[in-house]
């Protein structure tokens, strides 16, 4: 009968926000943001519609939510600078970061290109706080030069490097959204 219960009241329960973005996110892939409904949103990730304005204020805030958490890890390079460790260990925490990027923030960053109040506020948005994959870009090359200054790598090398990894994380998410083969 949990049916029957009544909707709780207050602050909404913890882990409503995860929820939420991983909802978002889901339907973003599944349909685009042009039919996208927060309560859609609230439906899929099991809180009430409520909830999603109280964490997010508007369908246009929960997209910009949804493309943060994606930035996240390209983000961390840029502020707390590229990891120690070897430089093999470096690129693939590199790679790791800019597959989060290629996997969560850029469906919203393509969905967005149908809206354009959301377009708009989303080039806003990153535009007013720097954000963007160049954070993480411009860490990994300030890396490289360090590399460089010191000898460990040859010039150019950042270049290649950033190219590979690049290429290697665009490719391994090319084969995870690919559509599964169709017997014929």
């Amino acid at each position: 009968m949990a049916a029957d219960a009544p909707r709780r009241r207050g602050r909404p329960p913890a882990g409503g926000r995860e929820a939420i973005l991983a909802a978002a996110l889901e339907l973003v892939r599944e349909q685009g943001v042009g039919r996208l409904t927060t309560r859609e949103v609230a439906e899929r990730a099991g809180v009430s519609e409520a909830s999603v304005y109280y964490h997010y204020t508007d369908k246009a805030g929960l997209m910009k939510a949804v493309f943060e958490s994606g930035l996240e890890p390209l983000r961390a390079f840029g502020d707390r600078g590229v990891p120690e460790g070897d430089r093999t260990d470096v690129l693939a925490a590199f790679g790791r970061a800019l597959e989060t990027f290629l996997d969560q923030a850029l469906p919203v960053l393509f969905a967005a290109q149908s809206d354009t109040r959301l377009r708009e506020d989303l080039a806003a948005y990153m535009a007013d706080n720097d954000l963007g994959p160049h954070r993480g870009v411009r860490a990994l090359g300030a890396y490289f030069a360090a590399q460089q200054a010191a000898g460990e790598a040859r010039a150019g090398s950042a270049q290649r490097a950033a190219a590979a990894a690049s290429g290697h994380a665009a490719t391994r998410q090319a084969a995870i959204d690919a559509p599964a083969a169709v017997p014929a």
